[in-house]
C-alpha cells in the first residue's frame, strides 16, 4: 500500500535529519563506515528503482491517454463520414485535435520511457568497481 502524506513527511523529516546529523559527522572528520558506506548505496540504488518504476508508470498512463485520443478522434471522424453530429470541418477539426493529442501522448510516454532506460545505464555504470 501506499504511505499516507503524514508518513511520507515523517520519513522525509526523519531522512533530513540523518542527513544533518552524517554532515556534522563528516564536519568533525569523522570517516564514514563501511555500513553506513553500503547503507548510502542502498538508499541511492532503491531511490533509483523508485524513479525508474516512476517513469514507467506515467509512460503507461501517457500511451492509455493516446488510445483514448486515438478512440475519441475516430468517433468524431465516423461522425463527419456519416454527416452526424454537426457541421464536417468542426467533426474533423474535432478529430485532428485528439490525432495531434495522441501523438504527444505518445512523445510523453517515448520520452519517459528513455528515462527510464537512462537511469538504468547510470545506475549500472555506478556500480562498476
Amino acid at each position: 500500500g501506499r504511505a499516507s502524506s503524514s508518513d511520507r513527511a515523517a520519513k522525509v523529516e526523519q531522512r533530513v535529519e540523518e542527513l544533518r546529523r552524517r554532515r556534522a559527522q563528516l564536519a568533525a572528520g569523522e570517516r564514514p563506515s563501511l555500513e553506513s558506506v553500503n547503507f548510502a548505496r542502498q538508499r541511492a540504488e532503491d531511490a533509483l528503482q523508485r524513479a525508474r518504476d516512476a517513469h514507467h508508470a506515467a509512460a503507461q498512463r501517457h500511451e492509455e491517454l493516446a488510445q483514448v485520443h486515438e478512440r475519441t478522434a475516430n468517433s468524431y471522424q465516423l461522425a463527419a463520414m456519416h454527416g452526424d453530429d454537426g457541421p464536417l470541418h468542426t467533426l474533423q477539426e474535432k478529430a485532428d485535435r485528439h490525432w495531434q493529442a495522441a501523438h504527444d501522448s505518445h512523445l510523453r510516454f517515448a520520452q519517459d520511457e528513455a528515462k527510464a532506460r537512462d537511469q538504468k545505464k547510470s545506475s549500472s555504470a555506478g556500480s562498476q568497481p
